[in-house]
């Protein structure tokens, strides 16, 4: 009778050992290095948050040269059923406000055009290469109210972000 215990015993300790759940024990998936942005940027194994976002992602016509970042969504406080946005991109070369706001541009337009768009109430689109000194950013705080289809004109969509460079 014992031995059949301890025999029990020992398989409920390895079925439970396989089955534990991981902590700060379980190693961790390493950082990959995303070759972009004249050198290397460093991005965790998942940068994009939420399955809608992704998605979106996938589908949108980037220039060749920039790269996702990270990308996350949160409920909006303003406005309940939306969501705001966040997309951190590299851009090649100095990464100026200019360089962005056409790619930012850009995204609005795809945004504007996709599912996830009707429920976007902010978008924030920043770069972040490691190779700047500084964040720039530009954000659309009232994303459902702005056409994002060209009209009425490139440089009128240009001046209805929110800039910022800290």
């Amino acid at each position: 009778m014992r031995r059949a215990t301890a025999l029990i015993s020992i398989a409920a300790a390895t079925l439970a050992a396989a089955c534990r759940t991981p902590d700060e024990t379980t190693p961790v998936e390493p950082p990959q290095t995303v070759l972009a942005c004249q050198g290397k940027f460093v991005t965790g194994p998942q940068t994009i948050a939420g399955l809608d976002l992704s998605k979106f992602m996938q589908r949108t016509r980037l220039p060749p040269d920039v790269r996702i970042a990270a990308g996350r969504s949160a409920l909006s406080p303003k406005r309940p059923g939306s969501v705001d946005l966040y997309l951190e991109l590299c851009l090649p070369g100095t990464a100026t406000m200019n360089d962005l706001l056409p790619v930012a541009t850009d995204l609005a337009h795809d945004l504007k055009a996709d599912e996830l768009g009707s429920r976007t109430a902010t978008l924030t689109i920043t770069c972040v290469c490691a190779h700047l000194p500084r964040r720039t950013e530009v954000r659309d705080e009232d994303f459902p109210d702005h056409p994002w289809n060209g009209t009425p004109s490139r440089e009128a969509e240009y001046r209805t972000w929110t800039r910022s460079d800290s």
